[in-house]
């Protein structure tokens, strides 16, 4: 337990030491432009079938006149978890595994057919929990914003990585015994079938507190296909003319680094549950709609042969500096009906009567 303690207390004092500094975010960087390509490979890493990012006659007759890119789309440019993570001048220790906690997103600015992206990062805060299972923990978040060519800011995804001892065998459990009306139904075939609000506005006057945001965004059987998917489009490793560091083990996909984080069997990545949720609102409040924020804790994997559910419910609506605004309980749930990411989303809504 001591090289445990002195393994966490090393990294939150060169991580204190550090908070609110630049972080060199290149490591993580994917993809420097929004083309029609990267847009529409985003689209189908996370199944999201919006004719908004993928119909460019659909999104010509939108109020934005041209294909757009999902908010979550930032994930694509760079998924931000740097700034949470050691230094690169700071090997990562060997006796610390790592998991992905959780998110909170902002959005500012509509990413459009064209905008090419910077990135910036700092480290924000650090601070300790005790896990039944896990032992002491340490949760660093870090912050990265992502700016478009006229050095406007566009988006902040801020994140949470929890670091800990790497278990002995499979520590990570959780409900996973599917209910018997629960059917594994393949996610190709759900990602076709999707129903939308789309052109048909959704109303602020027509929102109510407490009602359930429908329909449910299925996103059926988690296959490795579906974790390859993500892993290759939307977190992309490239081939560099480097020498690769040793101590670097790359993707959170790959199934022999969660088995040493305590995980019984590959997992999906943490920022993929994070998308569905993103899609879950996008589809709820239709093209007339404005995602302003959402945050994902990320409290159990999806463990591959699990069957997922994206869900929600208004919480309260208000109106604030002249918006339309209305917040909303979403989260996932597995087979199980276990709520495995838990998340609060705000969007802007048009009122009737108004362009």
């Amino acid at each position: 337990m001591a090289e445990v303690e002195n393994a966490l207390d090393e990294f939150e004092r060169e991580y204190r030491a550090s908070i609110g500094k630049e972080v060199d975010m290149n490591p993580q960087r994917f993809l420097v432009e929004a083309t029609l390509d990267n847009i529409r490979n985003f689209a189908d890493a996370v199944g999201d079938s919006n004719p908004l990012w993928i119909d460019e006659e659909y999104a010509a007759r939108s109020r934005f006149g041209m294909i757009i890119a999902p908010p979550t789309f930032l994930f694509n440019i760079n998924h931000g978890t740097m700034p949470s993570l050691p230094l690169r001048s700071q090997p990562p220790s060997k006796r610390l595994a790592l998991l992905y906690a959780g998110a909170e997103l902002e959005f500012y600015r509509t990413i459009r057919l064209g905008d090419r992206f910077t990135v910036t990062g700092k480290r924000l805060d650090i601070y300790r929990k005790q896990s039944m299972s896990l032992g002491p923990m340490l949760f660093a978040t870090g912050e990265a914003r992502y700016y478009n060519q006229e050095k406007e800011l566009v988006g902040v995804i801020r994140t949470t990585v929890a670091h800990y001892k790497p278990p002995q065998g499979h520590a990570v459990r959780f409900k996973r015994e599917s209910r018997p009306e629960i059917e594994m139904k393949s996610p190709d075939i759900l990602a076709y079938e999707r129903q939308r609000r789309g052109v048909e506005p959704r109303y602020w006057e027509d929102v109510e507190t407490g009602m359930e945001m429908t329909p449910v965004l299925e996103k059926g059987l988690l296959t490795m296909t579906e974790i390859f998917r993500f892993g290759i489009l939307v977190s992309p490793a490239p081939r560099r003319i480097e020498r690769p560091r040793p101590d670097t083990e790359m993707g959170f996909g790959r199934e022999t680094q969660q088995k040493r984080a305590g995980l019984e069997h590959a997992s999906d990545y943490g920022p993929q549950r994070v998308c569905w949720l993103g899609q879950f609102v996008t589809d709820w409040m239709g093209d007339d709609g404005t995602l302003k924020k959402y945050s994902c804790q990320v409290r159990h994997p999806s463990i591959m042969g699990d069957v997922n559910f994206v869900k929600g419910k208004v919480k309260d609506k208000r109106i604030e500096d002249g918006e339309y605004l209305v917040d909303c309980e979403i989260w996932v749930e597995n087979q199980a009906g276990l709520v495995t990411a838990p998340g609060l989303a705000t969007v802007s809504l048009p009122r009737k009567g108004e362009k």
